[in-house]
This record gives structure tokens, C-alpha cells and sequence, in this order.
């Protein structure tokens, strides 16, 4: 009997690990279809909205963008397991805001530490397509 226990945990670790690698890879091509509708912006604000709702329609429906004039989505309270808090700071000296929450599984079976670390990707993109940075608590 521990002989079949144990073929069982090793074929569920192997399993977790391919749809771990699964998880990666679009979080990867999220990011990727980023940069590309990047390269056809120009404009910084626009390149935000490109990332809100990029974010918005694979990764949570669950969060705001507030820059300057642009206000986009709401913030609705802590309405998930994880929370995101990123400060956006351009050269010129603008700045603002991109807040998200999500639970796991989501649309695309991420945890809650693989949403954390898609979100920091995407918002370092964002910043960095925008031409400043984004900053957030640890």
C-alpha cells in the first residue's frame, strides 16, 4: 500500500509541476501581448490603459488604475485574498495609482503568490512602457 501512496504524491508533484510551468507560460504571453500593443503606442497614458486592460480581462476584474485625468475601473475594497498596491511614478513627475485583488484560483488557476508575482511583472512593464516606474510594498 505505501509503494501505491507513494507513486500517487510523486505523480500529483509532477502534475503541479507541469501546470505550475503552464501557469508561467501565460503569464509570460500575457506579457509579451503587452510589449507588442506597446510598439504600436506611443502616447504613456495610453500604454497604461493597454496594461489595465490587459490585466483586467486575464488576471482580475478587480482593479482601478487612478493617473492624473484617467480613472479607470474601481476600488472595491479588499474583495480578494491578494492585494496589489503599486505606486506609479513617471520621469515628468506624474504619478498615480494601480490597486488589484484577487482569490485563487482565478481564470487562469494562478495562486496567490504566482498573482503577486504576474502583477509585479506586469506593473514593472507598465511603468517602464510609460517611461517611469512603479513601486510597491513587499
Amino acid at each position: 500500500m505505501k509503494t501505491h501512496s507513494r507513486a500517487e504524491a510523486q505523480f500529483s508533484l509532477a502534475l503541479d509541476s507541469i501546470q505550475g510551468k503552464r501557469r508561467v507560460e501565460q503569464v509570460l504571453e500575457a506579457a509579451q501581448a503587452l510589449l507588442d500593443r506597446y510598439a504600436a503606442q506611443p502616447d504613456p497614458v495610453e500604454r497604461l490603459r493597454l496594461a489595465f486592460e490587459l490585466i483586467r480581462r486575464n488576471f482580475t476584474g478587480d482593479i482601478a488604475l487612478i493617473f492624473g485625468d484617467l480613472t479607470l475601473g474601481a476600488e472595491g475594497g479588499d474583495s480578494g485574498t491578494a492585494r496589489f498596491h503599486g505606486t506609479i511614478r513617471l520621469a515628468d513627475g506624474r504619478t498615480g495609482t494601480l490597486t488589484a485583488h484577487y482569490t485563487e484560483p482565478g481564470s487562469m488557476g494562478l495562486t496567490n503568490s504566482e498573482w503577486l508575482t504576474a502583477m509585479r511583472l506586469l506593473a514593472g512593464l507598465a511603468g517602464l512602457g510609460a517611461g517611469g516606474t512603479v513601486t510597491w510594498a513587499a
